[in-house]
């Protein structure tokens, strides 16, 4: 994903990536002309205060949880070749391991110590798929139009308590 973000971008070419994962998923849009961070320094080298910020804010603690699990999920599927909640048997090893990876993420982000909710951590388990392309072609027409401004960083829907908010990171 990030090496497809910088390919994008140097060719100068639009890149809109989503991901969802039952009622929860994040839309990221990249356009080298819209000047926003790079996709690789935000998952490289996230802004730390804001992240802890996020992670302490009763506010914004749920999104950037589901942010970090979403992250977690990435290295889930490279770490153990399968997504989590793909074998119906496996349902609790998969929390555990999910819940491994996502503690290791935090602690790579510099945020030792920090830990997300197990009804988190479970739900994403749970869920199967879901749509959140309504978004996602909000910000092209945006784009398309060229009216209104895009997104500018990472946005969670968390369906659970349908709330959405954008974090800068």
């Amino acid at each position: 994903m990030i090496k497809l973000d910088r390919i994008c971008r140097e060719a100068n070419v639009m890149l809109i990536f989503a991901r969802s994962y039952g009622l929860a998923g994040f839309v990221r849009i990249s356009l080298k002309v819209c000047r926003y961070r790079l996709l690789e320094e935000e998952f490289n080298s996230p802004i730390q205060p804001e992240l802890q910020k996020y992670l302490t804010d009763e506010d914004y603690s749920v999104a950037v949880g589901f942010y970090i699990l979403l992250r977690a999920i990435d290295r889930f599927a490279a770490n153990y070749n399968s997504f989590h909640g793909q074998f119906d048997g496996g349902m609790d090893e998969d929390i555990s391991r999910l819940k491994t990876t996502a503690i290791s993420l935090l602690s790579d982000l510099g945020c030792n110590g920090s830990t997300l909710t197990e009804d988190l951590i479970n739900e994403m388990c749970r869920f199967g798929v879901v749509i959140i392309g309504g978004i996602e072609a909000q910000d092209v027409i945006k784009l398309i139009t060229k009216q209104f401004i895009p997104m500018s960083g990472t946005f969670i829907f968390n369906g659970i308590d349908r709330k959405s908010q954008l974090l800068s990171l």
